[in-house]
């Protein structure tokens, strides 16, 4: 048996409940994983309203790092008792909410020597997630100007250090004076080209933008917080530009914002728009289209062993229980989350290497 915090009804956080289940064996082509750390992001709150959609009872959870305790047939290039880590956006036999899950060998691969448990698990979608918008949306090369929104979030800190990898000259937003020292201090974006967006009009943060990159719009914009910020990167895109967006919005908001033809500035400045959502694969391909997530963990990892890759900032929420993990959504809902929110298991202690 297995303990596992799970939802038998969409709604608040008190639907959010620990209980036993039956710990499933691997399948051919699966890996058994005993879960070390989870991380919890806000696919998690939108899944446990139902906004989302999916059958109950559900075990959510998208990334973890853990131990293989064992392979299902032929499963190779991992071991029993290697450390590693995992995204889980298709098929499993339950979420990262759990002691341990069993997942298709393509969504796993080992985890970075020199990170422990709690950082290694902060990696796995935020990471991933950035990888495919900065790589395979954006394409981002030397010299680009880049605006990166929500820089000090997940996604945003992952996306900053690899535009940097690449050459590219960064601007970030930040929403605190904390997000601002993260920025600068740990995330090496220039003071000079933070921009502050609280309780500032489209119309300001679009001249501060205009004004910290030397009177020109930027080639590209990433949109990591939605809504009205996304009207923000289709504003100070330049012509030819793009914008890459991991945020889905109402149908008659992307209709308004995106479709019309005089006032668009996809039209307007014959500009593109890309949407990442990262299990698009997982959810729709099949194990030839899975073997991308490998690949790119595998990146991630050698780019982590190198230095090159920091993880998102982490906040540890102590053992895996009930009341942690329904004190993460809590969080994630109010908002100005730095970093990922992580959950350990108490058998791997505080600091896990």
């Amino acid at each position: 048996m297995m303990q596992v915090v799970e939802i038998n009804a969409f709604g608040p956080v008190e639907n959010l409940v620990l209980t036993e289940r039956k710990r499933i064996e691997p399948a051919a082509g699966e890996v058994l994983i005993k879960i070390k750390a989870t991380a919890v992001n806000p696919i998690d709150y939108k899944m446990r309203r139902g906004l989302l959609g999916g059958e109950l009872p559900m075990v959510l959870g998208h990334d973890l790092a853990g131990t293989v305790v064992e392979l299902g047939d032929d499963v190779t290039g991992l071991h029993e008792g290697e450390q590693v880590w995992s995204y889980l956006g298709g098929p499993k036999s339950n979420g990262a909410y759990a002691q341990y899950v069993s997942v298709p060998r393509e969504f796993v691969s080992r985890k970075p020597i020199n990170l422990n448990f709690l950082e290694a698990a902060a990696v796995p979608l935020t990471g991933l997630t950035a990888y495919e918008a900065v790589f395979e949306k954006a394409k981002v090369q030397p010299g680009q100007s880049v605006l990166i929104t929500g820089a000090s979030g997940g996604v945003g800190s992952m996306a900053v250090q690899m535009c940097l990898m690449q050459g590219a000259r960064v601007l970030a937003t930040a929403g605190s004076e904390r997000s601002r020292d993260y920025c600068t201090r740990v995330l090496g974006v220039p003071e000079k080209q933070v921009i502050s967006y609280r309780n500032r009009s489209l119309e300001e943060l679009e001249m501060e933008i205009y004004r910290k990159n030397e009177g020109r719009s930027v080639d590209i914009a990433f949109d990591f917080v939605g809504h009205r910020i996304k009207q923000l990167c289709l504003r100070v895109i330049g012509f030819g530009g793009s914008v890459v967006s991991i945020v889905e919005e109402p149908s008659e908001v992307l209709a308004s914002q995106l479709f019309d033809a005089r006032n668009s500035p996809l039209f307007t400045k014959s500009a593109s728009m890309h949407f990442q959502f990262l299990g698009a694969r997982a959810l729709f391909g099949g194990r030839q289209d899975w073997l991308v997530y490998q690949r790119e963990l595998e990146t991630l990892c050698e780019w982590m062993e190198a230095g090159r890759l920091k993880p998102p900032l982490v906040g540890d929420l102590g053992n895996f229980s009930e009341a942690s993990i329904q004190g993460a959504h809590r969080l994630l809902e109010e908002g100005d989350v730095h970093g990922k929110l992580v959950v350990r298991f108490s058998d791997s202690g505080r600091r896990m290497t």
